[in-house]
């Protein structure tokens, strides 16, 4: 139908039936809205309620409601509430196909019910401005809006646009100037916007644009600016599926959001080629993605990012942000409070992905994820500086670090300033491992800049510039650089700033390769195993602790100028290439120690306290010199070296000490008005003297006299300017490596030799070498060899003490240990014995329930070194068993007293057999015995004697019972052999003397004594007796491996006599477990014994006279017996025995078989 007029209505002038009619009438006439229908300059209004629905195959229609003739121009098409446009056959409902129109504008409602599209505006069509306000739907696959090879000026939704399948398409070729929503656009099973291969200019969203797949989706196509102020909604849950979705060359040049972007898969996601121009979130914005909020997909584009705003954040529950491999992005800026939040981590920078820019962190903005805040792993690329500054500005990791660089590679710097914040609960702020490399460096700056946790360079990383830390800022934690990890730069703390440690492990050969320096007021701790290749120096007034150990290395100097405590230990293998320097008031402890080295000297000009000890194979090659007012302490120990001069040329006092077989390898100065104070029991080089320069005192407190390299002696030498301030207080001569000790003294330069040629104030040089002579004291590193001076001749003679002999102390051991053996095996062979008694003498069948039965039967033996399984044994139901035999392993602690102040402990392990046999006749039993022991023992505190010898012994024992009705007596007698094989170790200084001397011990004892019974359940036995103790040692030579010294001791012998009384107490507590305590004493009666005889070869003969032995011994000990069947028991035994100066402890079970 033609329409000559300009405007065509449905108007509501007529009934409802009447409408309903006029549309009937439309479709039979065939006179349906077609394209001659839209004037070219007029409006075709559809106004008020009314439907216009299918029309089915008429000419010229095709099945649309509302259509045109190809290549026709309209002006506008106006759809008024209350109208609906309904097809549900197979075309569109309302299309613009291959034509021009001005003006589409819905107001009602347009509905397609499967197949095509609600509306169309396809094939080269030109549209002006398309607005819908109204309603459109579309059910099944049907598409909402579907734009194709179109251009459009102006699209505009402010009512609502729902449909199953896709909302919006917008096919190849299309370009629309301005996209707006304001209204709902959503779907439940597509996408809410479909770009592919079209530009949209300017897309904003102010409404809710929601997909059950994606939100927006481009794919090939173009946005220039998006701009979203509503929100953008994905539903989809898979990785294919984000709120705002770029793919296969789709690209957005701009996307500003102060809106929702959110999905169940990705918030904002690009893949396949697809590119981001400008991502600015701004204030109010949210992203979030139940897999990441913003994804840049494997090899795609994202230009810049800049987040911004306080209400601003971007969050996913595996990641914030993640570029992953191969991407390329430009810069990030987070800023003014925004957040960016992921499960597992802020932002991720995935294998080989790239970042060409900065990565800025301000005015408060926050990233936070439960691994990293931010983690670039292996192969990815920071091509820029990461900022973060500002107060509130922080990144917060968990598992991993607030700043993690898993093998990536950051050319820039890493800059923490303004009172930002890194942190992570793993105490790892920033961690930098695998193949990580920072081409630049670590900068923390600012006053409340907080690092809450270390600095971890690890395994191959590399951090290539320095680190600093000023203005304020604090780390929390420390510095570690392990692994094989490498630092190429300076590390500085500043005066306001704060490190509490750094960490030196790596095994890199360059690990740290500058310098390390503190100024700051905080205490920092270095403790360092590997390579620092520069000084490290203090300004502040911190206390400082360095700990270089292992292999480590500190190729320059240690410089201190604060007034902080120092503490330097080098040990292990360490070195320190250049020299300790102390130049203000800071009191310095200095340990160096193992196989340590220090290259240099020390050199101290402060005022404050100095330790330095130098001990184990540590060496200190430079000088030592004091130039303030510092008192210092000096300690050389073990076989450690001082190479170099040690110098005091201030006023401070230094005492230096010598000792053990560490050596000084040059001369010791006093140059000032302190005083040098010197203590030498150690060695020092041939060279070396004393010099006495300045006014101070110089007090040699003790010197070694011992030999030099050649085997001579080397005396004390002193020389200088200034002598009269000089004084000898003690010599030590080492009587274990000066070959002529004997005629040695006859000269009394040969001790000390005190050259008087640079003091010109000397005119009589013998007289200043007769005082110092006559004001010292002489002794010998040896306690068995004295000093004897003759006050009128001004010489020396020795003589050996034979009681402090090594021989007497071998003679006291053996007598100690014969002693206490004997008193535990007559314990282990009463027991074992009174057995075999006990068992005898049932008198019936039945089980013994008590004690009281076993005693009526005269069964009872006891002694105070015994009654153990005495009758306390649970009988067999016969009373034939008359045999006994046992084994019984033995550990004992013992400790002995001995001349000079020493005390050697000792241990025995050994093993004891025994055999006992009662003759039934007389009821007379007889016990023989063997066993070994070995013994080990040491003096305390100097080890100077070891004693370890292997006892063979063996010995008889017999018991004769008198019974009677209400008491036993009882005699025994008992006698023991041991043979002993010694090996004796005597250390005199750093001479070690050896002997293996052969020692014989031989006892006997004769007993009486008598069992009281006070109850049924209780018994005491007193008994007294005689004994004899003797012991022998053969000739033997001590001699060593340094020198030709031989010590030789001859035969030595010791006989005891004794009386012996004790007192034993038997308790029957139960018929399964029986007690026994008992002591005793024995009285030497002659306790004074010869001492040894011998000779030293660089002294002479010593022997003669004797040496008192403690009378008194006394045993103490406790027994439990547990019956287990007719055959065997079981006992617990400990027992005491000791003397004024000797004490033995031993402890054992045992068990006893029967036959």
């Amino acid at each position: 139908m033609k329409n000559e007029s300009h405007n065509f209505s449905l108007i509501s002038n007529l009934p409802s039936s009447s409408l309903f009619l006029s549309f009937s009438l439309i479709t039979a006439l065939n006179t349906s809205l077609v394209a001659d229908s839209w004037a070219t300059s007029g409006t075709i209004t559809l106004e008020n309620n009314g439907t216009i629905d299918t029309i089915t195959n008429t000419s010229g229609v095709n099945n649309k409601i509302i259509g045109n003739v190809a290549g026709k121009t309209y002006n506008d098409l106006i759809i008024n509430n209350g109208v609906t446009l309904q097809n549900n056959g197979n075309g569109n409902t309302l299309q613009l196909n291959n034509a021009s129109a001005r003006t589409i504008e819905n107001k009602g409602l347009i509905k397609k019910q499967s197949n095509s599209s609600a509306v169309a505006i396809e094939n080269n069509a030109t549209l002006g401005t398309f607005k819908n306000i109204g309603t459109i739907e579309s059910v099944g696959n049907a598409v909402g809006v579907y734009i194709n090879k179109t251009t459009i000026t102006d699209f505009s939704n402010s009512g609502t646009i729902k449909t199953d399948g896709r909302s919006i398409e917008i096919g190849n070729q299309s370009s629309i100037t301005n996209f707006n929503n304001n209204g709902v656009i959503s779907n439940s099973n597509g996408t809410g916007v479909n770009i592919n291969g079209s530009t949209i200019e300017n897309f904003t969203n102010s409404g809710t644009i929601k997909g059950g797949d994606s939100g927006i989706f481009t794919a090939g196509g173009t946005i220039k600016t998006l701009i979203n102020e509503g929100s953008i909604i994905g539903e989809g849950s898979s990785a294919a599926d984000a709120a705002v979705k770029l793919q296969d060359g789709g690209t957005i040049e701009n996307i500003i959001n102060t809106g929702t972007i959110r999905a169940n898969g990705f918030g904002i996601s690009v893949a396949g080629n697809g590119k981001f121009g400008k991502l600015s979130m701004q204030d109010g914005a949210v992203v979030h993605g139940n897999l990441s909020g913003i994804v840049v997909g494997a090899n795609q584009t994202l230009g810049e990012l800049e987040i911004s705003g306080a209400n601003t954040k971007i969050s996913g529950n595996y990641t914030g942000i993640s570029l992953q491999s191969g991407t390329k992005s430009q810069k990030i800026t987070i800023k003014d409070g925004a957040r960016i939040e992921g499960r597992y981590n802020g932002i991720i920078l995935s294998f080989n992905a790239d970042l060409s820019g900065d990565i800025n962190i301000s005015g408060g903005a926050k990233i936070e994820g439960s691994y990293s805040g931010i983690w670039v792993r292996s192969g990815a690329n920071l091509s820029g500086d990461m900022n973060i500054s500002g107060v509130g500005s922080m990144i917060k990791g968990g598992y991993y670090a607030g700043i993690t660089s898993d093998g990536g590679n950051i050319t820039g710097n890493i800059t923490i300033s303004d009172g930002a914040t890194i942190t992570a609960t793993s105490g790892k702020a920033i961690w930098n491992n695998g193949n990580a490399t920072l081409s630049g460096g670590i900068t923390i700056s600012g006053a409340n800049t907080k690092l809450e946790g270390d600095i971890v360079n690890a395994d191959n990383a590399k951090i290539g510039s320095e680190i600093k830390i000023e203005k304020g800022a604090s780390v929390n934690g420390g510095l570690v650089n392990n692994g094989n990890a490498s630092i190429s730069g300076n590390i500085t703390i500043d005066e306001s700033s704060k490190l509490n440690s750094i960490t030196n492990t790596s095994s890199n050969a360059n690990a740290i390769t500058g310098s390390i320096e503190t100024k700051s007021s905080t205490p920092l701790a270095i403790s360092n195993s590997g390579s620092i290749g520069g000084d490290i120096k203090t300004a502040g007034n911190a206390e400082l602790k360095i700990n270089n150990s292992g292999s480590g290395s500190i190729g320059g100097s240690i410089t201190a100028s604060g007034n902080a405590p120092i503490s330097i230990t080098n040990s292990d293998n360490a070195k320190v290439a250049g020299n300790i320097e102390v130049s203000g008031d800071a009191p310095i402890v200095i340990k160096n120690e193992g196989n340590a080295t220090l290259g240099g000297g020390v050199s101290a000009s402060g005022n404050a306290p100095i330790s330095i000890t130098n001990s184990d194979n540590a060496k200190v090659a430079g000088n030592i010199e004091v130039s303030g007012d510092a008192p210092i302490v000096i300690k050389n120990e073990g076989n450690a070296t001082l190479q170099s001069d040690i110098i005091n040329s201030g006023s401070g006092n230094l005492s230096l000490s010598n000792t053990g077989n560490a050596s000084i390898g040059a001369n010791i100065k006093n140059n000032g008005s302190g005083s040098l104070s010197i203590s030498n029991t150690g060695k020092v080089s041939d060279t070396t003297k004393i010099e006495s320069n300045g006014s101070g005192k110089v007090e040699v407190e003790e010197w070694l006299v011992s030999t030099n390299s050649q085997g001579e002696v080397k005396p004390l030498e002193i020389t200088g300017t200034n002598l009269s301030v000089v004084s000898v207080s003690n010599v030590t001569f080492d009587a274990g490596n000066i070959t002529n000790l004997s005629s040695l003294v006859q000269d009394p330069k040969n001790v000390i030799n005190i050259d008087t040629s640079q003091d010109t104030n000397i005119s009589n040089p013998a007289e200043i070498n007769s005082k110092v002579f006559a004001k010292a004291e002489f002794k010998t590193n040896d306690p068995s060899v004295n000093v004897n001076v003759d006050a009128l001749s001004k010489t020396l003679s020795f003589s050996v003490d034979a009681a402090k002999t090594s021989a007497a102390a071998l003679g006291k051991t053996l007598i100690s240990n014969t002693q206490a053996r004997a008193n535990f095996v007559n314990a282990v062979m009463g027991n074992a014995m009174n057995a075999v008694n006990l068992i005898h003498n049932q008198g019936s069948a039945n089980v013994y329930s008590n004690f009281n039965k076993a005693y009526e039967e005269g069964a009872i033996y006891a002694n105070f070194d015994n009654l153990g399984s005495d009758a306390l044994l649970r009988s067999s139901e016969t009373k034939d068993k008359n045999h006994l035999a046992f084994m019984l392993p033995y550990i004992s602690k013992s400790n002995t007293s001995l001349n000079g102040g020493l005390t050697s402990k000792g241990h025995t392990k050994g093993v004891i057999f025994g055999y006992s046999y009662l003759n039934p006749n007389n009821k007379d039993i007889y016990g023989i015995y063997g066993g070994y022991d070995d013994f080990s023992s040491k003096t305390y505190p100097s080890d100077i004697l070891a004693l370890n010898n292997r006892t063979y012994y063996a010995g008889v024992r017999y018991y004769h019972p008198f019974n009677y009705k209400d008491y036993e007596l009882f005699s025994k007698f008992s006698s023991q052999f041991g043979l002993i094989q010694n090996d004796i170790s005597e250390r005199v200084g750093q001479t070690e003397f050896k002997g293996e001397p052969k020692s014989y011990a031989y006892d006997a004892n004769v007993n009486m004594g008598i069992n009281i019974k006070l109850n049924t359940k209780h018994t005491l036995t007193p008994e007294i007796g005689l004994g004899y103790n003797g012991g022998y040692s053969k000739a033997y030579t001590m001699s060593n491996a340094i020198n030709t010294i031989t010590r030789r001791n001859y035969t030595h012998k010791m006989n005891l006599f004794k009386t012996k009384t004790s007192l034993s107490f038997y308790s029957d507590w139960h018929k399964h477990f029986k007690t026994l305590v008992y002591a005793g004493v024995d009285w030497t009666m002659n306790p004074n014994v010869d001492n040894p005889k011998g000779r030293y070869s660089n002294i002479g003969y010593y022997g003669g006279g004797e040496s008192k032995l403690d009378n008194l011994e006394y045993a103490l000990g406790t027994t439990l017996v547990i019956p287990l069947n007719d055959a065997f028991y079981f006992s617990l035994n400990y027992g005491m025995n000791g003397t004024k100066n000797t004490t033995m402890h031993t402890g054992y079970g045992k068990f006893n078989y029967m036959w």
